[in-house]
């Protein structure tokens, strides 16, 4: 009997399923193979990409999945398609080029002072995560399927002043464990200490 050809999924949709031995047996299996790669390639953090805008619900609520996003009434929250979806959250390796971040932020027409980077800590996310997570091999972005909490969150990066001295304020005074960064042309400027 022919066997039926794989279905390719798109992970940024779906989770792959899993079979019950699976389950038991291999529980996050697909995390320990992406945990090992990053060590290899000596990833750091994986990187996050959001409107600056959005950062101050992600510093109270965690980077939240489309379908479980609540907004209050006169809360705003701009979505980038680029790594957001209904049913998973994607992250890129910060070793990687962020070449096709930024092909589709020119494609968007974004100005890089709408641009904050989130540099989220593989080890915490592991530790804070119940769900398996899957890797893109072509794109090097990780896809995790559940929301990411606030304490993952390593360090903040944005070219904008005016949200800049905000979000540092937020991350002081609730007593956050996160480094806020400066880019300006290239340079990079910590500006708040962990």
């Amino acid at each position: 009997m022919a066997k039926t050809p794989k279905k390719e999924i798109n992970l940024s949709e779906v989770a792959p399923k899993k079979g019950i031995i699976q389950k038991l047996f291999n529980k996050h299996s697909e995390r320990k193979t992406i945990l090992s790669k990053i060590r290899e390639h000596n990833v750091k953090n994986f990187l996050f990409y959001t409107n600056v805008d959005n950062i101050y619900l992600i510093l109270e609520n965690g980077i939240r999945l489309l379908s479980q996003k609540n907004l209050k009434k006169g809360e705003e929250y701009t979505v980038w398609t680029y790594l957001e979806n209904d049913n998973s959250i994607g992250l890129e390796f910060d070793s990687s080029t962020r070449a096709s971040f930024w092909k589709w932020a020119l494609e968007a027409g974004l100005s890089v002072e709408e641009v904050g980077v989130i540099g989220i800590n593989p080890a915490k996310l592991a530790e804070n995560t119940i769900k398996d997570w899957s890797i893109d091999e072509n794109s090097n972005i990780v896809y995790v399927y559940e929301n990411i909490p606030v304490k993952t969150i390593e360090w903040i990066m944005v070219k904008d002043r005016k949200n800049l001295d905000k979000i540092k304020v937020i991350v002081e005074s609730n007593d956050l464990d996160i480094a806020v960064y400066f880019g300006e042309k290239g340079n990079i400027k910590e500006v708040g200490k962990k």
